[in-house]
């Protein structure tokens, strides 16, 4: 049988990949150590998402520029030494993707809804970036604050040292990124979200929204690039003992 064309692979050097810095369960067991400059990260894309050295706020990367949210909400632009234990990120542009329009999607649950229709068709075991830029009724969102060594578990991190903040009427973008479920422990499985405003000025890790419109670029990909850390506590953990509920907890929040 003749294969079908789209089964032939095309050369790496053509496919536009995910690049991750560590593994989700090394975060998940505390290995909060930076490992990998900012300036470095932003040589694998323009698009991301993840945290900063003893987990010192989220992160976000947006149109090549990397932020770190800290208390309050407040986005910070990075500097190019400043250091990532964990990050993921994606080149995306508009003229090469799909684009999506949403209209009224009153929660978080309704927007994962309607991206995972999407991915009915187009593929639930690749692995998708993508940016919403819209206006937001609201947008709840946390990040956590720095932490002293020696370092605790994230979920205990998200215990005592989650900040939560809310942004209403608001323009924005949202940064997301889709894993599959056979990735969960590397990454999140499904959709995770992070926003930042049109002015750079407030952003973080998303639990809740209500979008009132928006549009999406998104990029499906078939490559994943994984560069893991050099650092002692990653060579000694026993990353399969990560806990499935605190991996989850890190998407979700303390207060979930």
């Amino acid at each position: 049988m003749k294969p079908e064309s789209s089964s032939v692979l095309v050369p790496s050097d053509q496919r536009n990949p995910v690049y991750q810095i560590s593994t989700l369960q090394a975060l998940v067991m505390g290995n909060f150590y930076g490992c990998l400059e900012v300036q470095d990260l932003l040589t694998h894309g323009n698009t991301g998402l993840g945290t900063f050295d003893a987990v010192d706020g989220e992160l976000v990367v947006i149109d090549g520029h990397c932020y770190r949210i800290v208390k309050g909400g407040k986005a910070i632009e990075a500097r190019p030494h400043d250091t990532t234990p964990f990050a993921s990120v994606a080149f995306l542009d508009e003229e090469t993707n799909d684009s999506l329009r949403f209209d009224a999607l009153t929660s978080i649950d309704a927007l994962r809804h309607a991206l995972d229709e999407y991915l009915e068709n187009r593929g639930p075991n690749n692995m998708y970036v993508m940016r919403v830029d819209g206006y937001f009724h609201f947008v709840a969102a946390r990040t956590e604050l720095r932490q002293q060594e020696p370092f605790k578990p994230f979920a205990e991190v998200l215990q005592t040292d989650e900040d939560r903040f809310r942004f209403n009427s608001i323009h924005g973008t949202l940064v997301c990124f889709y894993f599959p479920k056979y990735l969960d422990g590397v990454n999140t499985p499904g959709w995770h979200f992070h926003f930042i405003d049109d002015a750079r000025k407030v952003g973080g890790h998303v639990f809740d929204l209500h979008l009132v419109s928006g549009r999406a670029i998104i990029n499906k990909t078939d490559r994943f690039v994984l560069d893991l850390p050099h650092n002692r506590a990653f060579q000694e953990a026993a990353l399969d003992q990560a806990s499935k509920d605190e991996i989850r907890q890190i998407e979700q929040g303390a207060g979930d």
